[in-house]
Order: structure tokens, then sequence, then C-alpha cells
């Protein structure tokens, strides 16, 4: 009797392990890197539309560095900092919503960016964003400039 509880549970076990490596596959298949290059002091796209799972592989980082600007990131993401000159340094975008990121000794010249994760237009946390602009000390009128073509990018995705 022994016998047949242990195949019952060998064959369990052999079908978990399919659907697991079933589902790392389809995560690994479905997502997406997208890459926002440095170009002198800009982000090139500014604006980056993903969604949850995609990676953003930032390169042409020589005298950059990347970091999420605080209260501009979704509920429960995690924010990150790179070290100036990471070429390749990439993220992984797991929370729907708008992600505001700056190069930290270029911010005043314009290097902000976003990325818009998920469907939701305009994102879920945009209020909090827009909310969050009045504690910018450094570089406020950049960040607000990349929010107003953030919203821009994302009305001309909506109208279409």
């Amino acid at each position: 009797m022994g016998k047949p509880a242990s195949g019952n549970l060998q064959m369990f076990l052999f079908k978990f392990l399919l659907f697991s490596v079933f589902l790392c596959w389809t995560q690994l298949v479905l997502s997406v890197e997208h890459t926002v290059k440095g170009v002198v002091t800009k982000w090139k796209p500014m604006v980056t539309f993903a969604q949850p799972g995609d990676t953003i592989k930032f390169v042409g980082m020589i005298g950059h560095n990347t970091v999420t600007i605080d209260g501009m990131i979704p509920d429960g993401a995690k924010g990150w900092e790179s070290k100036y000159g990471d070429e390749g340094y990439t993220v992984t975008v797991n929370e729907e919503g708008a992600y505001i990121f700056k190069c930290t000794p270029h911010i005043t010249t314009g290097m902000v960016g976003a990325i818009v994760v998920g469907d939701d237009m305009p994102p879920t946390n945009l209020a909090t964003v827009d909310k969050s602009v009045s504690k910018v000390t450094i570089g406020k009128s950049m960040v607000k400039r990349t929010i107003k073509k953030m919203k821009k990018a994302i009305a001309s995705r909506t109208d279409s």
C-alpha cells in the first residue's frame, strides 16, 4: 500500500516541477527589456512605457547615475540608485504606476525621466507624484517638465 502513495507523491512533485518551469519560462518570454540612454544631459527616451516584470537597462552612463526621486514611485515599489558610470545598470519594474528618476549631477539641466508601468492610464500614483513635486529642492522645474511631458505622452496613448 505504501508504494502507490509514493508514486502519487512522485507524480505530484514531477507535475509541480513542470508547472514551475513553465511559469519561469513564461515570465522570461513575456518580459521585455527597454533601454534608456544617457545622451549628454538628457535621458532618451524621456518617457518609457513598460509592463510589470519588464526591465529597464540604462546605457551611456559615463558621468551619470540613475536614482528614483523620493515619493515618485508606486506604493510597494523598490527605488534604485546606481553608481556613477554603471553601464548597463538594470532594474525590474514590478509595480504598476509612474516612476520618476534623475541623474543627480544633471537634474538641473533636465536629466529627469519617467517610466509608466501597466495599462492604467493615468497611472494610479499620479496624484502622489504631483504632490511630491513640492518636496523637490534641486531641479524642481525639470521634474515638473518631465511630469508634464509624461502626461502628454499618456494622453497621446489614450487618444489612439
